[in-house]
C-alpha cells in the first residue's frame, strides 16, 4: 500500500525532530505552539479590524451621504425663503439688496453641494443617489436659471409704485410654472430619499455594532483555537520528549523486577535519551555478563567446596582407617616390648646358668648371631615406635586438615596448625628446600580451624611452587621459605610466608587475588588459591592479607588475623 504524500511528509518531519536533542524540541515544539498562538492571535485581530473597519466606511459613507443631501434640504428651503422674504422688502432697498445677497450666495452654495453629492455619488458608486441627480440634473439647473432671472426682473421693481404688485405676479406666476413644479417634486423625492438614508444610517449603525460584535467573537474565537492548537502541539512536544522516557524507565523497571537481562529497550531518538538508552542497554548486557561470570565462578566455588568437602571427608575416612591398624600397632608394641625384656632377661639367665650349652644350641646361636639380636632387638622396638608415633602425627593432622567447621568459631592454635600443614607438605620440603620457622609468642586467635588450614596449605603450596620453579631453571639456586609469627599490639596476630622465588611481577601484584586470576600454566592453577584464602582471612576472619614481592627476590605475604571480635559458641570454655 502505498503512503499519501501528507503521510510522507508527516513521516519524514517525525524523523527530522527525533533527531533533534531534547532543548532544540523543546525549543522549537514551544516555540512553534506559541508561534502559532501569536500567529492565530494576530490574524483573528485583522480580520475582525478588517470587517470591522468595512463596517465603519460603510456607516461612514452613508453619514456623509445624510449630510451633504441634509444640507442640500437646508439650502433648498433657504432659498425658498428667499423666494418668499422677496416682495415684503421690495419697499425697503437695502434689506432687499442683503436679502438678494444672500439669496445668491444660497443658490451658489446649492449649486456647490449638487456638485459635491455628484461627485461623492460617482466616486463612492451610490447609484441610487447618482440615479436621482441625473434624472432632475436638467431641471435643478432650469429651475435654478429661471429662478435668477426672476431676481433680475423683480429687482427694478422696487422703485416703481406698483412694483410689489408686480413682483407678486411674477412670483405666482414662477411658482405655478413647470420648472418650478418638476423642482417641487424633486424636493419631495429628494425628502423620500433623505428619509430611506436615514434608515439606511440606522441600519448601519446596527450593522456596525454586529461589526464590533462580530470582530470580539473573531479575536476570541481566533485566540481559542490558537491556544487549542499551541496546546495539541505542546502536549505533542511533550509526548514525543517523554514516550522515549517512560519507554526506558519501564524496562529498566522489568529488568530490575524480573531479573531479566535479555531485554532490551527501543532506540526511539537520537537525542539524549537515545544515548541514554544505548547506554543502559550496554549495561544491561554487561550486568548480564558479570552475573553469568559471578554464575560461572559461583560454580566453580561450588565445585572446589564440593571436591575440598569430598577430599576432607576422604582424608578423615582415610586417617580413621589409618588411626585403627596404628593404634593396634601401637598399643601391641607395648607389650611386645615389655615380652621381649622378658625373654632377653631370660636368655641372660639361661647363660648364666648354663655357662657350656650343647653343640646344636652354640650352632644355632652362631647361625641366628644372637649377640646382635640382643643388642638391635631394643633398637628395633625403639624406631617402632617411634615410626608409630609418627605416623599418629601424620594422621592427626590429616583428621585437623579434613575437619569440617560447622560454621562456629573456635580457639585456634597457629603454631600446631602451621605445623600439621608442613607435616602434610613435608614430601616436597625434603627435595633440598630450607625451611626456617621463626615462631613468637602468640595467643590462641577465635577462628574456624579446617579455613586456616586451607589458608595455610594454598600459600606455603605457592611458595613451594616458586621455589621449585626457579630450582628447575637455576641449579645452583638454594631454596629457602621462612615462616615467622609474632604479635602485635593492636589484637593482631601476624603471619609472615616468605620466600625466595622468582617474585610476582609488578602488573600482576594487583590482580592475584581476584577470582580465575592466575600464573600458572593451564590444568595447573585454578585462579581460586589466593581467591579463596582472602575471602577466609578478610570474611570470615575480619583480618588482613597483602603481597609483596620483588622480581628475582621473592615473595612475602603477610596474614593478619585478630585476637578478639569473632564470636564464640557459649558452650566453648
Amino acid at each position: 500500500m502505498t503512503a499519501t504524500p501528507q503521510l510522507k511528509y508527516f513521516n519524514w518531519v517525525q524523523q527530522r525532530f527525533h533527531r533533534l536533542s531534547i532543548r532544540q524540541k523543546i525549543f522549537y515544539g514551544y516555540g512553534l505552539a506559541l508561534g502559532v498562538a501569536v500567529l492565530g492571535t494576530t490574524a483573528g485581530l485583522v480580520i475582525g479590524d478588517r470587517y470591522f473597519q468595512q463596517a465603519r466606511q460603510h456607516h461612514l459613507l452613508i453619514d456623509e451621504e445624510g449630510n451633504l443631501l441634509s444640507s442640500l434640504q437646508g439650502n433648498l428651503l433657504k432659498i425658498q425663503i428667499h423666494q418668499q422674504e422677496v416682495v415684503p422688502f421690495l419697499q425697503q432697498p437695502q434689506v432687499l439688496q442683503k436679502g438678494i445677497s444672500h439669496f445668491k450666495s444660497d443658490l451658489a452654495e446649492t449649486e456647490t453641494l449638487l456638485s459635491q453629492m455628484q461627485e461623492f455619488s460617482q466616486t463612492n458608486s451610490q447609484t441610487d443617489l447618482q440615479t436621482l441627480l441625473t434624472k432632475h440634473n436638467s431641471i435643478i439647473a432650469g429651475y435654478f436659471e429661471q429662478l435668477r432671472a426672476l431676481i433680475q426682473q423683480i429687482l427694478p421693481l422696487s422703485s416703481q409704485p406698483e412694483g410689489t404688485l408686480k413682483a407678486q405676479q411674477l412670483i405666482s406666476k414662477f411658482s405655478k410654472s413647470q420648472e418650478s413644479v418638476k423642482f417641487y417634486q424633486f424636493a419631495h423625492e429628494l425628502t423620500d430619499f433623505v428619509k430611506t438614508v436615514r434608515e439606511g444610517q440606522e441600519e448601519s449603525d446596527v450593522a456596525q455594532e454586529k461589526a464590533a460584535l462580530i470582530q470580539a467573537q473573531i479575536i476570541i474565537g481566533s485566540m481559542v483555537l490558537s491556544v487549542a492548537i499551541a496546546a495539541i502541539l505542546a502536549f505533542y512536544t511533550s509526548t514525543i520528549i517523554a514516550y522515549p522516557i517512560k519507554a526506558v524507565t519501564d524496562i529498566a523497571q522489568r529488568v530490575s523486577q524480573e531479573a531479566n537481562f535479555d531485554l532490551q529497550a527501543p532506540v526511539i531518538t537520537q537525542d539524549e535519551v537515545g544515548a541514554l538508552t544505548t547506554s543502559l542497554n550496554q549495561l544491561i548486557q554487561q550486568v548480564k555478563h558479570l552475573l553469568e561470570e559471578q554464575q560461572a565462578e559461583a560454580q566453580v566455588r561450588l565445585i572446589q567446596s564440593e571436591k575440598m568437602s569430598s577430599l576432607g571427608r576422604m582424608l578423615a575416612g582415610v586417617a580413621h582407617e589409618i588411626n585403627n591398624p596404628v593404634n593396634f600397632i601401637s598399643g601391641n608394641l607395648v607389650h611386645a616390648k615389655t615380652y621381649t625384656d622378658d625373654l632377653l632377661a631370660l636368655l641372660q639367665v639361661y647363660k648364666a646358668e648354663v655357662p657350656h650349652p650343647s653343640t646344636a644350641v652354640q650352632t644355632l646361636a652362631e647361625e641366628i648371631d644372637l649377640e646382635f639380636l640382643e643388642v638391635d632387638l631394643p633398637k628395633l622396638f625403639n624406631s617402632m615406635k617411634v615410626g608409630a608415633e609418627r605416623t599418629r602425627e601424620i594422621v592427626r593432622s590429616l583428621k585437623d586438615f579434613s575437619r569440617l567447621d560447622d560454621g562456629e568459631a573456635q580457639l585456634v592454635e597457629l603454631h600446631p596448625c602451621l605445623d600439621s600443614t608442613l607435616l602434610i607438605l613435608n614430601n616436597r620440603l625434603k627435595n633440598g628446600i630450607n625451611l626456617v620457622r621463626n615462631y613468637g609468642e602468640i595467643p590462641a586467635i577465635p577462628g574456624y580451624t579446617g579455613l586456616l588450614y586451607q589458608v595455610f596449605m594454598n600459600l606455603i603450596g605457592n611458595a613451594l611452587d616458586a621455589v621449585e620453579e626457579k630450582s628447575a631453571d637455576n641449579p645452583e639456586f638454594i631454596p629457602k621459605i621462612t615462616i615467622i609469627t609474632e604479635r602485635c599490639p593492636n589484637d593482631l596476630v601476624i603471619v609472615r610466608i616468605a620466600d625466595n622465588g622468582p617474585g610476582i611481577p609488578p602488573e600482576n601484584q594487583k590482580k592475584i587475588f581476584e577470582t580465575f586470576f592466575t600464573t600458572k600454566p593451564r590444568g595447573i592453577g585454578t585462579g581460586l588459591g589466593l581467591a579463596i584464602a582472602y575471602q577466609i582471612v578478610v570474611e570470615k576472619h575480619k583480618g588482613k592479607i597483602s603481597c609483596q614481592s620483588e622480581l628475582n627476590q621473592g615473595t612475602e605475604f603477610a596474614i593478619a588475623l585478630p585476637t578478639v571480635g569473632i564470636t564464640l559458641p557459649t558452650s566453648h570454655p
